[in-house]
C-alpha cells in the first residue's frame, strides 16, 4: 500500500501539478477504507469543507489506477467503484459483496490457460483481463 506522499509522487511523475485539491483528493482516498465510488469520495469532500471540482475527482482517480494504486471496480449496474491496492503489484481478481460492498482481494488466476486456448482459437493476442466475482459475504448471509 501506498503513502500520500508516493502517491502525490506519482501524479507529479505523470505530468501533474501537485494542487491543494489535489492532495486533497489523495488524503480522501488513504483515508478510505474498502470500497468508494468517485461520487462518495467527492460527497465526503464537500463535508470537510474542501472544494474539490468532479473533473479533479475523477482525473487523480484516473492517474491512481493507471499507477496500481487503486483498482477500479466493475460493478453490474455498469457504475465503478475504487478500492486501493493491498498487494505489491501482483496480478488479483476481486469478490465483492453484493449487499454491502465488501471487497476481498484474491490473486489466484485460473483464468490463464483458458486465455491462452481462446487466443489461439481465434488468433486473437490477449493483452490482459480482470475478474470480479459477485456474491453475498457470510456477515450479510448471518
Amino acid at each position: 500500500m501506498s503513502t500520500v506522499d508516493q502517491a502525490l509522487s506519482i501524479l507529479q511523475e505523470s505530468g501533474y501539478r501537485v494542487t491543494a485539491p489535489r492532495r486533497s483528493v489523495v488524503e480522501a482516498v488513504h483515508a478510505t477504507s474498502g470500497a468508494f465510488t468517485a461520487d462518495e469520495l467527492l460527497s465526503s469532500l464537500a463535508g470537510l469543507g474542501q472544494p474539490v471540482g468532479r473533473a479533479t475527482v475523477f482525473r487523480t482517480l484516473d492517474v491512481l489506477v493507471r499507477s496500481g494504486l487503486l483498482d477500479r471496480l466493475h460493478r453490474p449496474d455498469g457504475c465503478h467503484n475504487y478500492v486501493r491496492v493491498e498487494s505489491d503489484g501482483a496480478h488479483r481478481h476481486h469478490l465483492i459483496c453484493s449487499d454491502c460492498g465488501a471487497v476481498v482481494e484474491f490473486d489466484e488466476c485460473t483464468v490463464a490457460p483458458m486465455l491462452e486456448a481462446l487466443g489461439a482459437r481465434t488468433d486473437f493476442e490477449i493483452s490482459g483481463h480482470w475478474l470480479e466475482v459477485f456474491g453475498v459475504c457470510s456477515d450479510c448471509r448471518h
